[in-house]
């Protein structure tokens, strides 16, 4: 049978899918071997799906790794040591003239978000993923939309305060990601608790026992919370004014505050956007950490399909 791969890279783990006539039919998980800047990464996912494949024949690879690609170089990857690395190439040293497709992990994710998961029935929305950083990606007229460098949908480094308070990873201050992601939010609670009457502590802060407690209404939490939706909700209504989409789906680790997030964010953005887009509704991201690997699949789905019509 024919077999098509969809892998997603991470920092800590790498997640590796095979789809046979449209079905997930077998699913690993591995450790991101990080030694000697990565070296051993592209050798260990061969390994990996060459011991899925069993009597299969591979046709097809979708890849997504955790840094901006053009014509399927990897410009730059920290978490890995990968800079610039040249995917593409690797994977056919391997396997051949088989479909390749590699992208960013977030646009892996919002092509998974589109086919089966809180994009599904839009055909122009923006996937928006809030754990350690902010990141995502934008689908346009159902197509992905990656850019000239492969930067589109990078939201995180939208800024959103000018004073030069917090200087971000990417070497600039004040992006979006260092107010609305997990990390944004224990930066904002450690400025904030000291002194304060709060059920949180210094000890232990992470972005959901902040919202745990918001949501019993301790008056600390939910200003750090409300601190978080205001620079989030700024930087989406400059998004929404920008490409007007449909939708606005929200996933990653923060995301798991659900509703209690997201109808706190949808009134503050009502309130900071251009009255043309107002109306721009507020979905929850539904595949997880396995958005990427779905992603994978579909993207090479499309690719065989242009080529030869054929459904797979």
């Amino acid at each position: 049978m024919e077999a098509i791969f969809g892998v997603d890279i991470g920092g800590t783990s790498i997640k590796i899918g095979k789809f046979v006539k449209g079905e997930l039919v077998e699913y690993s998980s591995i450790k991101t071997n990080k030694e000697e800047n990565g070296k051993y990464i592209m050798s260990e996912i061969f390994e990996e799906i060459n011991k899925m494949l069993g009597e299969d024949t591979i046709i097809g690879l979708g890849m997504g790794v955790p840094g901006p690609v053009v014509n399927g170089v990897l410009l730059k990857a920290p978490n890995l040591g990968w800079e610039p690395f040249d995917v593409v190439e690797r994977i056919r040293e391997e396997y051949g003239d088989i479909y390749i497709k590699v992208t960013n992990d977030a646009n892996l994710a919002t092509i998974g978000e589109h086919k089966l998961g809180g994009g599904i029935g839009f055909k122009n929305f923006v996937f928006i993923t809030i754990g350690t950083g902010i990141g995502g990606g934008v689908i346009l007229d159902n197509e992905l939309h990656e850019g000239v460098t492969g930067a589109a949908g990078e939201i995180g480094h939208i800024r959103v305060d000018f004073r030069n308070r917090r200087k971000c990873n990417c070497g600039l201050y004040d992006c979006v990601e260092r107010y609305a992601s997990a990390t944004g939010l224990v930066i904002t609670a450690q400025e904030k608790i000291p002194g304060r009457n709060t059920s949180l502590t210094l000890e232990n802060l992470s972005s959901k026992t902040i919202f745990d407690e918001a949501k019993k209404g301790d008056e600390v939490a939910l200003e750090i919370v409300d601190d978080m939706v205001e620079k989030l909700a700024t930087a989406l209504s400059q998004i929404a004014s920008t490409i007007n989409p449909e939708a606005f789906v929200i996933g990653g680790g923060v995301s798991k505050a659900g509703d209690f997030l997201i109808d706190k964010l949808a009134k503050r953005f009502q309130k900071l956007a251009f009255f043309p887009v107002r109306n721009t509704q507020f979905r929850l991201a539904t595949l997880g950490n396995d958005a990427g690997m779905y992603g994978g699949y579909y993207i090479i789905k499309k690719e065989i399909e242009k080529d030869r019509g054929y459904e797979n």
